[in-house]
Formats: C-alpha cells, sequence, structure tokens
C-alpha cells in the first residue's frame, strides 16, 4: 500500500461527491454552529446577571460537555456518509443526522470521545499554565465578577494588557491541545467507521481495534492528508495572507477584488477539509481489505449493513 494508490482513490471519490460533500459540510457547519449558541447562552446569560462564578463555571463545563457530544455525534453521521461515499453506495444529506436517528446506538461511543476530549483540555490547560507562568509568572489565572471587568474597562492599558495575555495563554493553549489530540486521538479515527460496520462491538474493542488498525499506519495518514489537501490548503492559506494586506477602504474598487478572493479562500479551504476528511475513509477501506480475513471476523463488514 502507498499513497499515490490512496491517492487515485481519494480523487476518484472526491470527483464523484465533492459537490454533495460540500454542501453537507456547509450545512453541518452552519448546525453545530447554532447548536453551540443554543447550548451555551444560558450560562453567558448567567454570568451577564452577575450570578456566582462556582455556579456559572460549573454550568458552562456541563454545558460545553452537551455541546461537544453534538458536536461529536453530527462528525459521526458525517463520517458514516463519507465512508458510503466512498463505497460508493447510496447516499443523501440525511445521513450526516444519523447519529441523532440512532443516538441509542452510538451514544457510548460518542461519550467515550468527549471524555477522552475533555481529559485532553484538561492536560493542555494545566500545561499551558506552567509554560504561561514561567512567561509571565505574575498574571492571575483566577476569574473575575462582571462588576471588577467592568470597573476595569476604564483602564485601556490595563484592559489591553489583560487581553494580551490572554490571548498569548489561548495560543499556547490550543497549540498544545492540538499537538496532544493529534497523537491521541490519531489512533482512534477509525472508530466511527468500526461502530458503523460493527454496531454491537463494545466500546473499548471499538477503540483497540481502530489502534490495531492505525499500528504503523500513523504517519501514513499524516502524510495523506497533507497530500491530499495540500493545494487547496496552500492556496487557502496564500489568500487569507492577500486579503489581510489589501487596505479596507469602503466603496474602493478593491472591495470587489477581496470579495472575490473571499470565495476563493472559502471555496479552497471547504475542498482542502473535504479531502483531508476523505482520507480516513479511504485508508480505512483499504486496510480492511488487506485485513478482512476469516481468523479476523471483527474486521469483516457487510456493505449493506445499517446502525
Amino acid at each position: 500500500m502507498n499513497i499515490k494508490r490512496l491517492m487515485v482513490k481519494l480523487n476518484q471519490v472526491s470527483s464523484m461527491y465533492i459537490g454533495r460533500i460540500m454542501y453537507a459540510l456547509f450545512l453541518m457547519s452552519i448546525l453545530e454552529t447554532l447548536s453551540f449558541f443554543a447550548i451555551l447562552s444560558p450560562s453567558l446569560r448567567m454570568a451577564q446577571t452577575g450570578s456566582s462564578l462556582l455556579i456559572s463555571r460549573i454550568l458552562m463545563l456541563a454545558l460545553a460537555f452537551i455541546a461537544l457530544c453534538v458536536w461529536l455525534t453530527f462528525q459521526f453521521g458525517f463520517a458514516v456518509m463519507l465512508l458510503r461515499m466512498t463505497r460508493k453506495q447510496h447516499v443523501t444529506l440525511g445521513h450526516i443526522f444519523i447519529g441523532f436517528k440512532c443516538f441509542g446506538n452510538v451514544r457510548k461511543v460518542i461519550f467515550a470521545f468527549a471524555g477522552i476530549f475533555s481529559v485532553l483540555v484538561i492536560i493542555a490547560r494545566f500545561a499551558a499554565k506552567f509554560i504561561f507562568s514561567q512567561i509571565n509568572p505574575d498574571f492571575s489565572f483566577q476569574l473575575i465578577s462582571i462588576e471588577e471587568l467592568q470597573a476595569a474597562s476604564e483602564n485601556t492599558e490595563l484592559i489591553s494588557d489583560f487581553m494580551l495575555n490572554t490571548l498569548t495563554f489561548m495560543g499556547i493553549f490550543i497549540v498544545i491541545l492540538f499537538l496532544i489530540g493529534l497523537f491521541t486521538l490519531i489512533h482512534f479515527v477509525f472508530v466511527f467507521n468500526l461502530h458503523f460496520d460493527n454496531p454491537n462491538l463494545k466500546v473499548p474493542d471499538l477503540f483497540n481495534q481502530s489502534a490495531k488498525l492505525m499500528r504503523k499506519n500513523v504517519f501514513r495518514l499524516i502524510v495523506f492528508a497533507i497530500r491530499a489537501g495540500g493545494k487547496q490548503l496552500l492556496a487557502a492559506i496564500f489568500l487569507a495572507l492577500i486579503v489581510n494586506f489589501i487596505p479596507e477602504e469602503k466603496a474602493s474598487a478593491l472591495s470587489i477584488l477581496v470579495f472575490l478572493l473571499n470565495i476563493a479562500y472559502f471555496v479552497n479551504l471547504y475542498t482542502a477539509m473535504i479531502r483531508i476528511y476523505l482520507t480516513v475513509p479511504v485508508l480505512y477501506e483499504e486496510l480492511q481489505n488487506q485485513h478482512s480475513k476469516p481468523e479476523n471476523p471483527l474486521l469483516i463488514r457487510t456493505d449493506e449493513q445499517e446502525l
């Protein structure tokens, strides 16, 4: 198995379904964003009303976990849709909602992923806090009340320093979370696909089978994803840089150019994301074809099996 062969398969699937996948991904992105706002809004309203910081924080954490589960449920449906496309089976837009339709069957997998991600967030937070405390030992990580924030809002220099420190801390946190998430969760990228093919398999077995399939394939998947989204992703980054350097002037002739560049950026970014998403089912199918033997029944699939 080599990357060139995988790219041929990915290009075939991409050329057949790119339009439908882009529409599904765009719709899913909108629904996920609306869901996050709808779920997290009670905690934001509670913070604005001056409620207890402890209660607000506990509520926000609980609602954030629920929002994460909703996001993972959408991701499950999207993964199923891409897998069926890779197998050239019948697919409709409704497949992105299949996780909600059959939530009773997938809830344990969703909760397991949400639990793992929550642990990674906690680890990343403590690591970022330790690193940032070495950079700026005088910065306080204590939450401030609404009254204190309003009182400090008159001090422009104080707010500027606070925002700079907060953004620096968040930047360190995101980088650490991305790195530990990448090298941890990449071993479990096939869990959704395995659950779709083996709905009666226990959750620990799903994660174990995914890790076994990814053994010696982690680097291959990373290289495959880079090659799959490379040109479009580089084009999207290049277009974003160009747009940021163009002066923002209303009623300028450049506004039309900026609008066209933004459309090109959007198309290239979504195309890159779709191609990177497709690397998982394409590699999964290739590994399944190699390992689907009678002595390993857990890896045998039936194309017509449904949840």
